[in-house]
């Protein structure tokens, strides 16, 4: 077996082990993990970054295969949206109140399915997942664009393009409305999964 296969068959082993060794499993979230969620106006663009502790207890998760879709349960990640820094007070308080987040404190997601290429690939493609914002929920599949792995750790790394409208949400318009803020929100994450 050659390395590039070896390290191949490992990755599966350790992130997400074939259904006939186990179906259930334990992964942590490390806080090297970055999230951010990016847009735009018409005067400039922004960046919000996650400043939220990661380090956590593990996450038990249960995952059964179909075909070129692994079924997940028990994955997900809650986020305070006032642990956000988007560089700048005034961004910041735009950004937290059209998130609505005095009444709904956390953006939810919960990875749902892992879609392969084809049965035969081991390294998934795409993640269906489910992101909940100012209390509405919205399905999405989710390019991954960068899977790496080690001996200690997986990063996970890919990025969506939301609409604000797809939650109800009504983006900003600062002073007076001079200033014209997108619809859309560009998430983007690498996320750094121990186990």
């Amino acid at each position: 077996m050659s390395t590039v296969h070896q390290k191949l068959l490992a990755l599966v082993l350790l992130f997400l082990p074939l259904a006939a060794i186990a179906q259930n499993g334990q992964v942590q979230l490390s806080n090297e993990s970055k999230l951010s969620i990016n847009g735009k106006s018409n005067v400039n663009d922004f960046r919000c970054y996650s400043e939220h502790q990661l380090q956590q207890d593990s996450l038990s998760y249960s995952y059964h295969f179909e075909g070129d879709v692994i079924e997940v349960d028990g994955v997900s990640l809650s986020l305070q949206v006032d642990q956000f820094d988007c560089g700048r007070k005034g961004i910041n308080r735009d950004f937290r109140s059209a998130l609505q987040y005095k009444e709904y404190p956390f953006i939810h997601i919960t990875l749902n399915e892992l879609i392969l290429e084809n049965e035969e690939d081991i390294v998934p493609s795409s993640a269906r997942v489910t992101i909940k914002i100012a209390g509405v929920e919205q399905k999405y599949t989710v390019p991954l664009n960068a899977f790496s792995s080690s001996e200690e750790r997986i990063i996970v790394g890919g990025s969506k393009v939301l609409s604000m409208h797809d939650f109800g949400i009504d983006p900003p318009s600062p002073m007076l409305g001079l200033i014209k803020v997108s619809d859309e929100l560009d998430i983007q994450f690498d996320l750094v999964i121990r186990y």
